[in-house]
């Protein structure tokens, strides 16, 4: 049994390295199980499905796409002819037998002010509150102005989160008050339980995400809670994440419009690959039927890589360590693989263009190419903010 991650597999399936051809031998015959196979790049899932229907065509290996949005990859070119079934009878009866929340959109369909959401989290003891933006995880934060609340975003460092999540879970088991901003890092793969979940308008497969947040282990007498509003502004990751959003809002309108049905979850994404996304973005395609292997190589990338990786203080017992760790790293002491591997759980990845804004106005050093050290403040709450820690801690 070989556990790894979806990056892992696929860029080694494209890769033209030595390293990571020489171990692929190992899926022919093989059970290959994708969880969360939602979360699959969608500029990506032509060449993605292709190898996949390749590896079962010819290699005796069978797939199984696990999630609870299966998406419609029949839509797509590459996948539209294979044979592909639930493997479990009549799902649709098992959705309506697990149904645990009722989902609420009476706050959808005019923009409700951060002082609204608050006064809604506040009537809760327990509440977690996902929104689209890290930009609007600051503002009701700041509307909040809740010295318990906690936060949870890709602003925090890995261990930040990790710590976080731990404190979410003691709260939850012991019954203390427990109110989370987050944004969409907590909805696939997060094993948290709260009675009432409220999520910003978004992508359909998001919400019934977030939902999994919500009553996930079934102990509520009743059923939980999942309120959609819509935020005050429609700020929103651009993309496919936006057009779902926008074709979530359509598909709500439909006759008979239930999220637990699996039938409108695969006419969302009918509707989504349909219209909204392009299977093949990076061009991987012809470069394969070309046997051009290095530059697919090059293009297939299933993380964003037009980042900057930034080594934060955190946790603050550890600042001295850590800044030690940077200076060997910045002075060329040592192995920088080693380096970089102990200071993984201590980064933060930010979008390049903003980094070189973050460079220029001294928010950042730069250690090396593409690794940082933060000058700014390290929030306890909020992470990476653009203040002097003096005027935070």
């Amino acid at each position: 049994m070989i556990v790894t991650t979806t990056v892992q597999l696929f860029e080694s399936l494209f890769s033209n390295r030595r390293g990571k051809t020489r171990k692929l031998h190992n899926l022919a015959g093989s059970v290959i199980v994708l969880d969360e196979a939602q979360a699959l790049p969608a500029g990506l899932l032509g060449p993605i499905l292709d190898g996949l229907r390749e590896l079962t065509e010819h290699y005796r290996t069978s797939v199984i796409l696990s999630t609870a949005t299966q998406p419609a990859f029949d839509e797509i070119r590459e996948f539209r002819d294979v044979r592909a079934c639930e493997i479990v009878p009549g799902p649709a009866r098992h959705f309506e037998a697990l149904r645990r929340v009722e989902y609420d959109f009476a706050m959808t369909g005019k923009p409700n002010a951060w002082s609204d959401i608050a006064a809604r989290m506040r009537a809760e003891a327990r509440v977690l509150t996902i929104v689209n933006t890290k930009r609007h995880a600051r503002e009701l934060l700041e509307e909040l102005d809740d010295p318990d609340v906690l936060h949870l975003s890709t602003l925090l460092c890995r261990q930040h989160r990790g710590d976080v999540l731990a404190e979410i879970r003691r709260r939850l088991v012991d019954e203390e008050r427990c109110r989370v901003v987050s944004t969409q890092v907590v909805e696939a793969g997060v094993d948290i339980d709260f009675p009432t979940v409220l999520r910003a308008d978004g992508p359909l497969d998001a919400i019934i995400q977030a939902a999994g947040r919500c009553n996930r282990e079934g102990r509520l007498d009743g059923r939980g809670r999942v309120v959609v509003f819509t935020p005050p502004d429609p700020a929103s990751p651009s993309g496919v994440y936006r057009a779902g959003r926008d074709i979530a809002r359509v598909v709500r309108e439909l006759p008979g419009f239930d999220l637990d049905d699996p039938a409108i979850v695969r006419r969302y994404f009918e509707l989504l690959f349909g219209t909204a996304v392009d299977p093949d973005r990076a061009g991987i395609q012809p470069l394969r039927r070309q046997l051009d292997f290095p530059e697919v190589a090059r293009r297939f990338r299933m993380i964003d890589d037009d980042t900057y990786d930034v080594v934060v203080p955190y946790p603050e017992s550890e600042a001295p360590r850590i800044a030690a760790l940077v200076d060997r790293l910045q002075g060329r002491e040592g192995s920088p693989r080693e380096l970089f591997r102990e200071l993984q759980p201590h980064i933060v990845s930010i979008y390049r263009r903003e980094a070189e804004r973050l460079i220029r106005e001294q928010w950042i050093e730069e250690v090396m190419p593409g690794i940082g050290r933060w000058l700014g403040a390290y929030d306890p709450v909020e992470g990476i903010v653009e203040a002097n820690p003096d005027l935070i801690f």
